[in-house]
């Protein structure tokens, strides 16, 4: 078999999908936390997302190589795949007579998915968002005085932490797409505030950890309490806490908005990667 030869698999049963996965999510765990925590989580839950969807792809051997997922209505996200195994998926799916919004994942594989799916299909591709790779390997500092303190969020806060995931998720893409529950976040205590005064002011949440890596998403900020340092503080309490529990701290920025990417970076967050999005006509 080629050296590029990749067969694929599929299934809809995350508790299957997990199995398949587990030896890239201790090999590659920041590549593969998404897929990690989400499949985590419709195992828990399986209503949270309609007909999801697990591709594996194995080499010669049989070896799972190659890592994708699809949970409607996100686009298919490619986690680890060389461009060779993306062309393969892309051509594929093509043949099946796959429907796709999008694809996003890293850019090199995803960009080489976009061109196969254009060729093959005849639909149209345009980049929505190109996004940032961080961890973090040193303890986080904030190298300025940030009025107020950090706390976990509460079970009588659910409804202000749903309506501030919302808000994120609304800001964040130019289609609308349903935040992540973050009811067994709170309840894990890996949702964090921002407090100043007694009321919180900045919200942030961590996925939980998968081969110890731990990705901290959601920073939301209200327009109105931004300019004040909040999300600086907030981002390093929270990430200091989860690396004193031993865990990697990653996150994913918008690399249109330089200044979320030069917040992180004072923190002590290193761009380790690049992401693509794009929206598949």
């Amino acid at each position: 078999m080629p050296l590029t030869s990749v067969s694929f698999r599929s299934t809809s049963d995350p508790a299957e999908a997990r199995t398949w996965f587990g030896e890239l999510v201790a090999a590659e765990p920041v590549l593969m936390s998404v897929i990690a925590s989400v499949t985590d989580g419709l195992a828990a839950d399986p209503a949270r997302y309609a007909n999801p969807r697990w591709w594996a792809g194995s080499d010669g051997s049989g070896r799972v190589v190659a890592a994708f997922m699809r949970t409607p209505p996100f686009p298919l996200h490619v986690a680890v795949a060389t461009e060779p195994q993306a062309v393969a998926l892309a051509e594929h799916l093509a043949a099946e007579g796959f429907t796709l919004p999008g694809v996003g994942g890293r850019r090199r594989p995803v960009e080489a998915f976009r061109d196969t799916w254009v060729r093959l299909t005849g639909r149209t591709a345009r980049t929505m968002m190109q996004l940032g790779v961080f961890d973090l390997v040193v303890p986080p500092r904030v190298p300025f005085d940030v009025t107020g303190h950090y706390r976990h969020a509460r079970q009588d806060e659910l409804e202000l932490v749903s309506t501030w995931a919302q808000d994120f998720a609304d800001a964040v893409h130019e289609t609308p797409r349903p935040a992540p529950r973050l009811d067994s976040h709170v309840a894990a205590g890996r949702v964090g505030f921002w407090v100043d005064g007694a009321e919180p002011v900045s919200m942030a949440y961590a996925s939980a950890s998968n081969g110890g890596v731990t990705r901290v998403s959601g920073v939301w900020t209200p327009p109105a309490l931004r300019g004040r340092g909040y999300a600086s503080g907030l981002v390093a309490a929270l990430s200091s806490e989860r690396m004193e529990a031993g865990e990697r701290c990653m996150l994913f920025t918008d690399l249109s908005n330089p200044t979320s990417n030069k917040i992180y970076e004072a923190i002590g967050y290193r761009r380790i990667g690049d992401d693509l999005e794009v929206e598949l006509g």
